[in-house]
Parts: structure tokens; C-alpha cells; sequence
């Protein structure tokens, strides 16, 4: 009997694929790593990355965020979204590179109506293709609003019901300590959620990772496994990807 191939939403973090610290700077290592492990692996991988010092940036010159915002500046608008251009096309060069298949499907024109796409990501996955996604600017009633990567990620996995779900981010995982020191949080009870110290960067305009737990609260309502690993980390998404404890923080599917 052959191997059951798996259905696989990695979500790469912003501030793993650039320095959030400085504007429009990639971590290119980082993005080959990423690359590389997820080569390594058997599943098939739908891809969502963040926008890190690329998109965060230039959404927050622009006044953006993930609520409708009725006054905008147009020049800003296409800023954003041209910076998100940039830093995909680097993600899809380096997935490219090895052997991943890439293939962007931009939220601004599915957002809206999702009749197409389940058809269109399950007949990529089958033809040995990588679908890669990313947050986007998206008219909303009278105005633009980011529609984020980790919203989307949520989106992804309740059309397509996958076998688990993978954040990779900057740290090992949850920390209960407020230095981020010490143990991090193994298995994440959604009791608490609240009770749970996070990182987070000011550049963020979508929720940082105190939004992050939530959708993934919402994931695992779905039935569905989420792992939060360290990026940098091979071994770690390594291990998550084949759904094993590792070093990294889940949360288990509610069944």
C-alpha cells in the first residue's frame, strides 16, 4: 500500500522571510531554508506568506489595516501591493529553485466569490503544483482594507480541510514567560489563549500574534491540527509537517 500523500497550509512569517526592523530587507537564508525543508518533505504544500518589512510597511504609511478605511491615497495603495509583488516573486524564484512548482493565486480577485478556487487549488495540488498565497490589498464598501495572510490561511483550511495547519515565526514557539525565556507553552489549551505572553512587532498592521492564536483557535475548531514553529528551524517544521511533537507549540484539532 502506498503512502497517503497529505494536504499541508504552511503560513511563512513575516519576520522570518524579512527583518521587520528594517524596511524592504529579506532574509534570504531564511527563504531558502524554508524552501529547502519543505522540498524534503512528502505532502502536498499550499503556501501563504506574510508581508513582513515588504507589505506591513508600506500599509502602515498608507493608514491600512484589516478594517475597511474609507480614506486612502491611491499611490499608496498600489505601493502596497507592489511591494507584496516583490517579495512573492522572490518566495516563488527560491520554491522554484527547489522543485516546489510554485504557483501565486492572488487573493484580489478570488476574495469575493469562492466558487472557483477550492476546483482550481485541488486541480494545482494534483498536477505536482504549489499553490503560494499571500495578504493583499482588497476593495472593501467604499474603500480598501488588507485581507491578511493569516486570514487567509484560516479561508484555505476551512475549504480545503487539511491535514494540519503550520506557522512558522520567529521564536520557538508560545512562551508563558513574559521575557520570552524558559519553556514555551508544549500544547496550547484554548483556555488559554488569554493567558499567553506573545512577541510582537510595532511594523505589524494586521494583529500580530495575539491575532495569529485566535485564527488558530478558529483552525482547530475545524477539526484541524496547527503547529507554531520556529522558522529558522529545520528539524522543527520538519517534525510538524509529519504532525509530530517537536519543539514548537500546538493546538489539537477539536474532534
Amino acid at each position: 500500500m502506498g503512502r497517503v500523500v497529505e494536504n499541508v497550509v504552511v503560513k511563512f512569517g513575516g519576520s522570518v522571510i524579512t527583518d521587520k526592523k528594517h524596511p524592504l530587507t529579506l532574509n534570504l537564508d531564511a527563504i531558502n531554508a524554508l524552501s529547502r525543508t519543505l522540498a524534503m518533505h512528502h505532502s502536498k504544500k499550499i503556501i501563504v506568506h506574510g508581508g513582513g518589512s515588504f507589505g506591513h510597511y508600506y500599509a502602515k504609511l498608507a493608514g491600512l489595516n484589516t478594517k475597511c478605511e474609507n480614506v486612502y491615497e491611491p499611490n499608496k495603495v498600489v505601493a502596497t501591493r507592489k511591494s507584496m509583488f516583490e517579495l512573492n516573486s522572490h518566495i516563488i524564484n527560491s520554491l522554484a529553485f527547489h522543485g516546489l512548482n510554485p504557483y501565486t493565486i492572488t487573493p484580489f480577485y478570488w476574495y469575493k466569490d469562492f466558487s472557483e478556487l477550492k476546483s482550481l487549488i485541488l486541480k494545482l495540488l494534483s498536477q505536482n503544483f504549489s499553490p503560494v498565497f499571500f495578504g493583499d490589498v482588497v476593495p472593501c464598501k467604499g474603500g480598501f482594507k488588507i485581507l491578511s495572510g493569516d486570514d487567509i490561511s484560516y479561508l484555505l483550511c476551512k475549504m480545503l480541510k487539511p491535514s494540519r495547519m503550520i506557522f512558522c515565526i520567529d521564536v520557538d514557539g508560545i512562551f508563558q514567560s513574559p521575557k520570552l525565556e524558559g519553556p514555551i507553552i508544549k500544547e496550547l489549551d484554548p483556555k488559554m489563549i488569554k493567558n499567553v505572553i506573545v512577541k510582537e512587532h510595532a511594523v505589524d498592521v494586521t494583529g500580530g500574534m495575539l491575532r495569529k492564536i485566535k485564527i488558530a483557535y478558529k483552525i482547530s475548531k475545524l477539526g484541524i491540527d496547527v503547529f507554531f514553529v520556529n522558522g529558522f528551524k529545520q528539524d522543527a517544521l520538519l517534525k510538524a509537517l509529519n504532525g509530530e511533537y517537536g519543539v514548537g507549540t500546538c493546538m489539537r484539532g477539536i474532534r
